[in-house]
């Protein structure tokens, strides 16, 4: 089974209103992502991200759907280090919201 999309198109917002853009490119096997791109902020942030929107990308544009997320849930996965597990399951198309669920629940026990 061939992933969603050829890349994952990933934007941030901080508290203080900087926007920062970066793609994630599906690995070879199922689930697996090949490269996490840097950030590319339009200017340094200084506070903390409040939110983060995510959308697979195909040969032909956007596949329609977009995931936000808000602060909370995107510092749960940066927390608990379970970035790529996010950005696979979208790609792949499993469920990306169970490894939401998995972070705020891990982050809760520590």
């Amino acid at each position: 089974m061939p992933p969603r999309g050829s890349r994952l198109a990933c934007a941030l917002r901080s508290e203080d209103n900087c926007h920062g853009a970066f793609d994630v490119i599906p690995g070879e096997q199922p689930g697996s992502v090949a490269r996490v791109d840097p950030v590319k902020w339009d200017k340094p942030p200084q506070k903390p991200v409040v939110e983060a929107t995510f959308s697979v990308i195909g040969d032909f544009g956007m596949t329609g759907q977009v995931i936000v997320l808000k602060q909370a849930q995107w510092h749960a996965l940066t927390e608990t280090k379970l970035e790529p597990f996010f950005y696979g399951a979208i790609l792949w198309g499993k469920s990306p919201f169970k490894v939401i669920e998995d972070a705020q629940l891990m982050r809760r026990r520590t």
